[in-house]
């Protein structure tokens, strides 16, 4: 009877170091794999979060056919790949993106409804017609850089460069229309050309991109700014000029668009950025899996191809990152000519 006690207890310790040895073995590869997520907060919050389980909306608050509408549809491609669920692109044009930008921060702050933009989101509020701005939505990131923004003109136009153009403009002021949005950026931007270069272009509302490339077709403006790839084939067959580069440094997809720096003037920067946002109410786990996913979408080869074939960088900035920078290029690019702007309104 001793020898069977003494068998019985023996299995049960030999069972209990087994079982304690388990468990040892299993909270250090748990340690591992929290020491491991803990660099990479963003993949950490997508392992543990079941975000999401229904598709997404992507709001583009300008028009169909344009750059910010094919850049949104690319990536919406891209991130149905690492999300694992439908993402959808819906046009809601109007108030220079302002009803767009509110039908987002209306919605759910659930993750399910994003909207896209640029430099647009920061002139309605510029201008006083709304109290959206950049700090109203959580920023998702960034995941490209449009470093494409041309002045160009109808070839018939018999402009030479860019010194020839600001010349013929001072020698006749208000005589050479520069045609755009008014309350938009490419507004903004003629009053900054104005100011840096003493060019006395005229502004002229023709509207969006679209009317833009339709009216110098014509030959109704003279002159006007867009990314190139909105008129690549105008700008491929020869129809239309780009006399320059209008950013801070050269487009190395664009070799031969000159900087203004080149002619001697100011480089004017309106260079774009492609800003992803969230209703500032969504759970910052919601938000990290959507920029964890934003940044898999902004190296995803298709995605990247998409962007290089209309002369674009994909380029991810996170959400702190992509906060700060699109505040820096307001502050550094926009903000100085804001009297200028709103005196021409």
């Amino acid at each position: 009877m001793k020898r069977k006690n003494g068998f019985l207890a023996f299995v049960l310790a030999a069972s209990m170091m087994a079982s304690l040895v388990g468990c040892s073995g299993s909270n250090t590869a748990s340690s591992a794999a929290a020491g491991q997520a803990s660099d990479t907060p963003a993949a950490s919050a997508a392992a543990k979060s079941d975000f999401p389980k229904k598709p997404i909306q992507i709001i583009c608050p300008v028009k169909a056919g344009g750059d910010t509408d094919r850049n949104a549809r690319s990536l919406a491609k891209a991130l149905q790949k690492y999300l694992n669920t439908t993402v959808v692109v819906t046009n809601v044009d109007g108030g220079a993106t302002v009803m767009g930008m509110q039908q987002c921060l209306n919605s759910d702050p659930d993750g399910y409804t994003l909207v896209v933009n640029g430099t647009d989101i920061f002139v309605p509020n510029m201008m006083g017609t709304t109290d959206i701005n950049l700090d109203s939505f959580k920023t998702v990131g960034i995941p490209a850089i449009d470093n494409s923004t041309v002045l160009a003109v109808n070839k018939a136009s018999g402009y030479k460069d860019l010194k020839d153009l600001v010349e013929k403009s001072k020698a006749k002021p208000d005589s050479i229309e520069y045609g755009g949005k008014i309350g938009a950026t490419n507004q903004m931007c003629g009053v900054a050309m104005n100011t840096e270069w003493g060019s006395k272009l005229k502004f002229v509302d023709v509207g969006n991109n679209a009317a833009k490339v339709t009216a110098l077709y014509a030959k109704q403006t003279d002159v006007i700014n867009l990314s190139y790839s909105v008129a690549k084939d105008y700008f491929t067959s020869g129809e239309f000029v780009p006399l320059v580069l209008l950013g801070s440094e050269k487009n190395d997809l664009l070799p031969n668009v000159p900087l203004a720096s080149d002619s001697g003037y100011k480089n004017v920067d309106f260079s774009k950025f492609f800003w992803v946002g969230a209703p500032p109410k969504t759970p910052d786990d919601v938000i990290h899996v959507l920029s964890a996913a934003v940044e898999k979408a902004s190296q995803d080869p298709d995605f990247v191809a998409d962007m290089k074939a209309n002369y674009l960088t994909a380029q991810f900035k996170g959400e702190k990152e992509a906060q700060e920078y699109a505040d820096n290029f307001y502050k550094e690019t926009m903000l100085p000519y804001k009297d200028a702007f709103l005196k021409a309104q």
